[in-house]
């Protein structure tokens, strides 16, 4: 028999599930977005750990300079059967004892470039693994953005969808209307039904490619988030400041972070082709070394012997390496090589910064007249809708120039709002090239967001 829950239980239960409701439903601004990205995105937790790791690099090369101290010790038993010339009967042959020890040393490089050339690029390692982080935070404000304003499109397409849905539905309803008391052909219904069956498969794709936005939310943010705030249409679209392409280039083959990374594998290389090269330079250490040794003999010979020994050593110790079977030679050789590739990408990422940044330059300056031309395009299109319905009302116009006119007022609403949100991506990835994006970006747009939940999709008529 099941154990009935008490009244109190439910209460407990509601009080503590009220706030998670609220939360859930409640919009999540840009910034909120971010946030719990910051907090859940495998990617950038993957690249935090890198950073860790890279960091530890210029600890081990240092390490490597610094004294080196090891202590080891033994113990053993030995048993000894001697061999006489004269066959003695009363002597032992056999003896036998433990021994036992233990050493202590201590090793100060004082020459040796292997280690130092592999602390000096153990310094660049750490360095570039700082740079990787910062563009992979650039790379995540950016995935961030993109992701939050796909969601928003998504949306405002479904609006779009919905409400030319219903338009068409309307004009469907009515010339069936006219139809049926003669004012109107039967191709006139056949095609207002035409349109809507197309207005219905938009809207269904609409709202799948909504919940596919959103699970690309997730995907960054680690959790499910219902609702985001809107984008306040009333948003300047304004050319980038500064004015100039150039000085935007300029900006990226300073700033650039994949610039910066691949520079910095080129240090390296460079650092470890003078690594592999002192392979063929001697080497010089100061060492001092402790020991002492204990043992102990057992025997009737009257050579019997036990004792103890303490050993200390200091010496100067030159290695000069002469063969190494060919090995130090194809270090050299490989390491040449692979300098040769870091220029390379190194080249490559300077050429791709510099076109990525004219191109996206050149984009934005197009965005923002392309906005401007995208709303005015509405706005004609909703005077040429109001006179074609008009004149369908007289009869000067067909129902197929209604649909038409329809068709292009929410096209054109739509592409006005995706010419919005094309402005917005393409200004942080123009920052994003120069090396300039941060959090502050994020903040400035998230100023223009806002968590009413309204359904209008366009600013007032009066727009500028």
């Amino acid at each position: 028999m099941k154990k009935r829950r008490s009244p109190k239980w439910f209460l407990v239960t509601a009080l503590v599930l009220a706030p998670l409701s609220s939360f859930a439903d409640k919009p999540l601004d840009l910034m909120e977005v971010y946030q719990l990205a910051l907090n859940n995105d495998a990617e950038f937790a993957a690249a935090k750990a890198a950073l860790k790791a890279g960091e530890e690099l210029d600890d081990q090369g240092r390490s490597q300079l610094l004294p080196q101290i090891s202590a080891s010790a033994s113990t053993q038993k030995t048993k000894t059967h001697l061999l006489y010339a004269n066959d003695l009967a009363s002597t032992n042959r056999t003896t036998s004892g433990n021994s036992h020890g233990w050493s202590a040393r201590l090793q100060q490089p004082l020459f040796d470039l292997s280690k130092w050339f592999n602390y000096t690029r153990s310094k660049v390692l750490t360095e570039q693994a700082r740079h990787q982080f910062q563009l992979e935070l650039q790379k995540l404000i950016l995935r961030v953005a993109e992701a939050y304003f796909d969601v928003l499109r998504a949306q405002d397409t479904l609006a779009t969808a919905k409400a030319k849905e219903a338009a068409f539905k309307r004009q469907y309803d009515q010339a069936e209307q006219r139809f049926e008391v003669g004012l109107v052909a039967k191709t006139d219904v056949l095609e207002a039904k035409a349109s809507y069956d197309t207005a219905r498969v938009d809207r269904i794709v609409a709202e799948n490619d909504v919940d596919v936005s959103l699970e690309k939310l997730r995907t960054i943010t680690g959790e499910y988030v219902p609702s985001i705030g809107k984008l306040d249409k009333q948003m300047p679209v304004k050319t980038p400041i500064p004015n100039r392409r150039k000085d935007w280039v300029d900006n990226a083959m300073t700033q650039n972070l994949d610039i910066k990374v691949a520079r910095d594998s080129v240090r390296a290389a460079e650092e470890l082709l003078r690594q592999n090269k002192s392979g063929h330079a001697p080497t010089l250490n100061a060492v001092a070394q402790y020991k002492h040794t204990a043992g102990a003999s057992s025997s009737t010979s009257v050579d019997d012997f036990s004792g103890k020994s303490n050993t200390t050593v200091y010496k100067l110790q030159v290695d000069i390496p002469i063969f190494s079977g060919g090995s130090t030679s194809s270090k050299v050789r490989q390491s040449t090589h692979e300098l040769t590739q870091a220029q390379k990408q190194e080249e490559f990422a300077q050429r791709n910064a510099f076109q990525n940044t004219r191109n996206l330059f050149s984009t934005i300056v197009a965005d923002v007249q392309k906005v401007d031309a995208r709303w005015q395009s509405t706005i004609s299109s909703m005077s040429a809708l109001e006179a074609t319905e008009s004149g369908y009302e007289v009869g000067t116009r067909n129902i197929i120039d209604v649909l038409q006119a329809q068709q292009v007022l929410y096209n054109s609403q739509r592409d006005y709002l995706n010419a919005r949100y094309d402005y917005i991506i393409n200004s942080l990835r123009l920052r994003r090239a120069a090396g300039t994006l941060d959090e502050r970006d994020l903040k400035t747009l998230n100023n223009w967001v806002t968590k009413k939940q309204d359904t209008e999709l366009l600013p007032p008529l009066n727009y500028q």
